[in-house]
């Protein structure tokens, strides 16, 4: 069964899949998809989270482990039986152990042959890089792109105030 989070972010099961793109994008496809509820749902952060406190309150079923090192991220991945895992990439991790990325990255792969599994990021850095190499699929959404398309839609384009017609031959 497909994981419909948010059109159009789906994750197929067995796949590893990366999520880069602003906050909102994950935090609305949670706060708008409250049915996730019905399935086991592992949400793995590092030494701090972007996301977790903008949760609905409503969102009761969330397993919540923080690896604090690159290290314990490994052994939680390694004992995650859950439907779904979602690692919230924290770059820190990677500090003066850059090597560890590819083993987060085949562990992650490694996770994904039970599970969906999605790793989500609001931007690029190296590390990301070397773990997307074992990713079946990366999604990138481009913030800039969205504030563009909000503010199009807001703005009052200046014109005259009376109505106009075509007239005809």
């Amino acid at each position: 069964m497909e994981l419909e989070l948010r059109p159009p972010l789906s994750l197929p099961p067995a796949t590893f899949n990366v999520l880069i793109a602003p906050e909102e994008v994950l935090i609305d496809s949670f706060n708008d998809h409250l049915g996730l509820q019905r399935i086991e749902v592992l949400y793995i952060c590092g030494n701090y989270s972007r996301i977790l406190d903008e949760l609905d309150r409503r969102f009761t079923d969330l397993d919540v482990r923080r690896g604090f090192t690159s290290h314990q991220i490994l052994t939680i991945l390694k004992e995650a039986y859950q439907t779904l895992i979602i690692f919230e990439h924290d770059p820190s991790l990677f500090e003066g152990a850059s090597e560890m990325a590819e083993y987060v990255g085949r562990g992650l792969k490694e996770a994904s042959r039970g599970s969906a599994v999605l790793l989500y990021t609001p931007r690029t850095d190296p590390s990301i890089d070397e773990i997307a190499k074992f990713a079946d699929r990366v999604m990138v959404f481009n913030e800039v792109l969205k504030r563009v398309y909000k503010r199009a839609s807001k703005e009052v384009k200046p014109g005259p105030k009376v109505q106009r017609t075509l007239e005809a031959f």
